[in-house]
């Protein structure tokens, strides 16, 4: 039986963690282009962007969504404001953002849910190849068209504020003459890696499940991605912050063993299972 006084105790925000976060993703993406500059190869080049991608998906997407829920800082309006620092910079705004996911939360499985959309799109409502929907597709940039697409959708004020964004950014990288590295450092790995984990958490968040949500326990995931894998305690108690979801997830009392990856070979086996292929609410 859950302990809810044990889980109203998770719910405690901590703007200082929410710092720190945002610094440590930050810190990392510089940190790989020192690297990439430094090394000057190819290889390191490739990896330091999937690095950086990674880095960009926990900002712009895992720390953006704790921010939709008001997990990062107490003040509810800190955590809208400051999508400058974790939103715009990757093509996103906390008024677009959190209008769709909180009504995904809501609509979990139902027609209201952006998901099933994404799933039909995807092609994983029909017979298809996992390799390619999984693996292939992600790395030839597609996920980078698709999602950028959802651009024209964006209200005045979210088009207006993502404008004024990328413009300052562009217009002092052709000032300094730092174009190039921009372009190379910044633009394509948010969109060739970025995008690329965005689609692939998509698809492990949910498809393919028995009772909706998908736990991935994997530390290496659960580190870069802020605890993003634990997805089923999220869904459960969605104003517990980041920090706290394995803690939130040990009360859980109807974990779906199914339902539980290890490592991403169990999740590449869950989404290969003969099941309902587009089940999300179980």
């Amino acid at each position: 039986m859950i302990d809810a006084t044990a889980i109203r105790a998770l719910t405690q925000r901590d703007g200082r963690r929410a710092v720190l976060a945002i610094l440590r993703d930050w810190v990392g993406i510089f940190a790989a282009i020192a690297v990439a500059r430094w090394a000057d190869s190819i290889p390191v080049t490739v990896a330091a962007l999937w690095i950086i991608g990674a880095f960009q998906y926990a900002l712009g997407d895992a720390l953006l969504h704790e921010g939709a829920h008001g997990n990062l800082f107490a003040d509810k309006k800190l955590n809208e404001r400051l999508d400058v620092v974790y939103g715009l910079p990757f093509l996103r705004t906390m008024e677009a953002y959190k209008t769709e996911h909180l009504r995904h939360h809501g609509q979990l499985g139902k027609a209201g849910d952006y998901l099933l959309a994404d799933y039909h799109r995807f092609g994983l409502d029909r017979p298809h190849n996992v390799l390619w929907i999984w693996v292939l597709r992600p790395l030839t940039g597609w996920p980078a068209w698709y999602y950028l697409r959802q651009l024209g959708g964006l209200s005045r004020k979210s088009a207006a504020r993502l404008a004024v964004v990328w413009g300052i950014a562009l217009l002092a990288a052709l000032a300094t003459g730092g174009l190039g590295p921009f372009l190379l450092y910044w633009v394509l790995p948010l969109l060739w890696c970025r995008y690329a984990f965005l689609y692939w958490s998509e698809i492990a968040d949910h498809h393919n499940t028995l009772r909706g949500p998908r736990t991935r326990l994997h530390p290496v995931l659960n580190w870069f991605q802020h605890n993003r894998g634990y997805h089923a305690a999220h869904h459960r108690f969605p104003a517990v912050p980041w920090f706290n979801l394995p803690a939130a997830h040990a009360e859980l009392d109807q974990v779906e063993p199914a339902d539980l990856s290890a490592n991403p070979l169990q999740t590449w086996r869950h989404l290969r299972r003969v099941s309902d292929p587009v089940s999300l609410a179980g």
